[in-house]
């Protein structure tokens, strides 16, 4: 069973929706995006809006606003290993593009334009509460791939980064051609246990200067 309102573009809000093994309370099919004279970019769904230095869509400036918030809980004790996911955010390419196109999973921007005043500006933050039993460990991030070997896990705005990798690291003999000064680990036994770095073409021994 599903209702139906069809708003413009032909955006479809389906309502209590059952399709195969999911089921959906709110769905969005969205017309294909095309080349309008004009238009930069599209966007399936927009809450607020930012034009120049001026924010909508906030109230009460004494009170903590929110611009988008979703609470999840279960109503019936998990008796498996699931995963329960409060988001889940993904970025889909089936398509042999012509140019660079870059594909981001997740894109996060904290803005104080000039002469904006703020205590502290946070690109992001993220918080795991442990009052409970947590019987594998509380992760604040956890950063993992799917069929493939991450490059590296996290990228500075230097080009620098961090890799940890399950392969085996010698020092001055393992190939790296990671930007010079990306810091590396491994769970490999030939490795573990020791801090390297790059050089441009090979793992070395971090060094802490004296």
């Amino acid at each position: 069973m599903s209702n139906k309102v069809l708003f413009e573009e032909n955006q479809i809000l389906y309502t209590r929706h059952a399709e195969g093994t999911i089921r959906s309370e709110m769905k969005f099919l969205p017309a294909p995006s095309s080349a309008i004279t004009g238009v930069n970019y599209h966007k399936l769904l927009g809450i607020g809006d930012v034009t120049g230095n001026t924010a909508y869509g906030f109230g009460d400036p004494t009170k903590p606003t929110t611009g988008f918030m979703a609470s999840f809980g279960r109503t019936v004790a998990a008796s498996a290993a699931i995963t329960d996911t409060a988001l889940d955010v993904r970025v889909i390419n089936k398509l042999t593009n012509t140019a660079e196109n870059t594909i981001q999973g997740m894109y996060v921007k904290a803005v104080n334009y000039a002469g904006a005043t703020v205590g502290a500006l946070i690109g992001a933050f993220i918080e795991v509460v442990s009052n409970g039993t947590v019987t594998n460990g509380a992760i604040g991030i956890k950063i993992g791939a799917s069929g493939t070997v991450l490059e590296q896990d996290l990228q500075f705005s230097n080009g620098q980064g961090f890799v940890a990798l399950t392969t085996a690291i010698t020092a001055t003999s393992t190939d790296c051609t990671l930007p010079a000064g990306t810091i590396g680990v491994t769970s490999h036994s030939t490795g573990v246990g020791k801090l390297f770095m790059s050089n441009g073409s090979k793992w070395i021994y971090a060094v802490v200067a004296g």
